[in-house]
């Protein structure tokens, strides 16, 4: 299970360090809930969820972000269908200081292998906080 779950993450490492909305919402179950400063907001749907993502994705590439790299910090198996893994992110970003945050991931295994059900940012990064918002408001459309 261990090994799964460190293949799932390899492989959300690659979307999310591409930038791409749709592979990373493809990781997501529905409905899916994000906590951002102590406060939930939650996607019914993947015609939120998607436009959402893309939204913060894009805000990321203004912000200059070249690339992303994470390390497995801990890892939870609850049940062989549950776990909660968190991850610590490393952004290096155009000719700007790098971001570095903690993200915690839960996660279920389904008949289409492990989704992200939940995803709660614990870290904050000052500057990340305009481009988390402006997506966390558009999916409360």
């Amino acid at each position: 299970m261990k090994q799964e779950l460190e293949a799932f993450f390899e492989q959300y490492g690659e979307a999310y360090s591409t930038l791409d909305a749709k592979a990373v919402s493809s990781m997501f179950a529905l409905p899916f809930m994000t906590i951002h400063q102590g406060q939930g907001t939650v996607w019914e749907t993947m015609d939120l969820l998607l436009p959402a993502t893309a939204a913060l994705l894009s805000w990321f590439e203004q912000q200059g972000f070249l690339g992303a790299t994470y390390q497995i910090k801990d890892m939870l198996l609850i049940s062989p269908h549950f776990a909660t893994v968190n991850l610590v992110w490393s952004v290096t970003r155009l000719e700007l200081d790098p971001w570095q945050y903690g993200t915690c991931y839960h996660v279920k295994r389904g008949d289409d292998g492990w989704k992200i059900y939940c995803v709660v940012q614990f870290d904050t990064v000052p500057e990340m906080e305009e481009g988390v918002d402006a997506a966390i408001k558009l999916g409360q459309r």
